[in-house]
């Protein structure tokens, strides 16, 4: 990645202190402060922070709910995305930085989680309470479509999204394949919760199956882990 000497001169002149940024969007640009120089860096992060604002006021009219996961999420990683791939860095490589920012997230943030799980038998409650959680964050006024399977498991939260706006928007804004660095960030959430804890999902809408199926059972009383 390699910018015009003259191009970021340019910009510096224009621009002589840098504004407050998303947070999110400065973390994410932050991705590139190893591979380019001070000044490319800087314009990155301006930039990005530019093409996140733009992506908010086209969806100004998001329900509220939405918002949680486009302004937090969503629109950064595309903002980003977008501004990698127009100073140079390859698709799969900007994806794969923006993917290992998320996953590592993920992992730091359950972290917590996963302690608590680890006391008094309380992974016993997670399945009912991952269902419960779902369904209030991840709810249809949020753009999410569930399918629930028949028939009830206590000790299994199990369910199919078949519409989900990680997807909607990396479709919108042609750039399906930014779309699993969400997915793979799920797997650094559920995957390593506790022992006991079964995370199965076989495929994802992001790469190309017809739903996200999840699944998280608690093996020593659910069928669904057998």
């Amino acid at each position: 990645m390699q910018l015009a000497e003259s191009n970021v001169q340019e910009h510096e002149r224009k621009e002589p202190e840098e504004k407050n940024m998303n947070f999110v969007v400065g973390m994410l640009a932050h991705e590139a402060k190893g591979i380019c120089t001070e000044p490319e860096y800087k314009q990155i992060k301006r930039e990005a922070e530019a093409r996140f604002e733009q992506l908010c006021a086209e969806n100004r009219e998001t329900p509220k709910a939405m918002k949680k996961h486009t302004e937090l999420c969503i629109f950064p990683a595309i903002a980003v995305y977008e501004t990698l791939l127009k100073h140079g860095m390859e698709k799969e490589a900007a994806v794969d930085r923006i993917s290992g920012f998320f996953v590592g997230l993920s992992g730091k943030g359950f972290k917590a989680v996963s302690a608590w799980l680890h006391l008094f038998g309380n992974y016993h409650r997670y399945p009912a309470n991952f269902v419960k959680n779902s369904l209030r964050d991840f709810s249809p006024e949020a753009g999410f479509e569930y399918v629930m399977p028949e028939g009830s498991d206590p000790a299994a939260a199990r369910f199919d999204i078949i519409k989900c706006p990680y997807h909607e928007m990396c479709k919108k804004y042609n750039c399906p394949e930014l779309n699993r660095a969400f997915c793979d960030s799920d797997d650094a959430k559920y995957g390593h919760l506790h022992p006991k804890l079964m995370w199965r999902r076989t495929g994802t809408l992001g790469k190309g199956a017809a739903c996200c199926d999840f699944l998280i059972a608690d093996v020593t009383r659910s069928r669904n882990s057998r």
